[in-house]
């Protein structure tokens, strides 16, 4: 299920990525406050890191700032990909993949922590907790880039089912004050008021496995 990134052209400049067709921002580096947490935050348990989009590879350079073992980073567009491949040239335990994320993840090992933000990608987002629960060890550490100004995320409000599984009682919101540019308040985007950011996380438990979540995503009772 490739999300628009597959197919998307983009024109880079030193501050942004922008999709040259629809004129969207992908990345802007106004958002580099939020990718220095969710760097913090995904790199807590060191180990093998686990990455969904390069992007402007901020989020990823930060990562790269603490002591972790591997970083595996999934990246499906032509471009950014090669961009990511320069960048990946001077860090061995970069271990960089072409493709989409939701059919590419290694399976030569186990995470301990993954961060998603892929760009275009509704069709795979609301499958995120169940497609990468069979990577995750138990502890591993879960953040995503979250489009909602308020302590709250889609997993806990904006799927149906979900909030059954990844609700604001397993969420910690970590948050991040910004300049928000007023062409980035557009639905999808990031939605609400203020400037306050709220970065996601949330430990994988032994309830995060993939029968559960499809017991719960197919509104069953009983064993799947």
């Amino acid at each position: 299920m490739k999300g628009r990134a597959s197919i998307a052209k983009y024109t880079f400049t030193d501050t942004q990525i922008l999709d040259t067709e629809i004129g969207w921002e992908v990345m802007s580096d106004w958002e580099d406050p939020i990718m220095v947490k969710h760097g913090e935050i995904v790199t807590k348990n060191g180990g093998d890191i686990l990455e969904f989009g390069f992007g402007m590879g901020i989020s990823a350079t930060h990562i790269q700032s603490h002591d972790i073992n591997s970083h595996t980073i999934i990246e499906i567009n032509d471009d950014v990909y090669e961009r990511l491949l320069i960048w990946a040239e001077d860090k061995p335990n970069v271990i960089p993949v072409k493709g989409d994320w939701a059919d590419s993840i290694p399976t030569d090992k186990k995470y301990d922590a993954v961060f998603y933000d892929p760009y275009g990608d509704m069709k795979n987002k609301p499958l995120f907790p169940w497609l990468i629960a069979p990577y995750c060890k138990e502890g591993a550490i879960v953040s995503w880039y979250n489009n909602i100004l308020r302590p709250s995320s889609v997993y806990s409000e904006g799927y149906e089912h979900h909030h059954h599984y990844w609700d604001n009682d397993r969420i910690s919101y970590h948050e991040v004050e910004l300049e928000i540019p007023e062409e980035a308040r557009i639905k999808w985007y990031l939605e609400g008021e203020g400037n306050i950011y709220y970065a996601p996380e949330i430990i994988m438990g032994e309830q995060d496995n993939r029968d559960e979540f499809k017991r719960i995503w197919m509104g069953k009772r009983g064993p799947v």
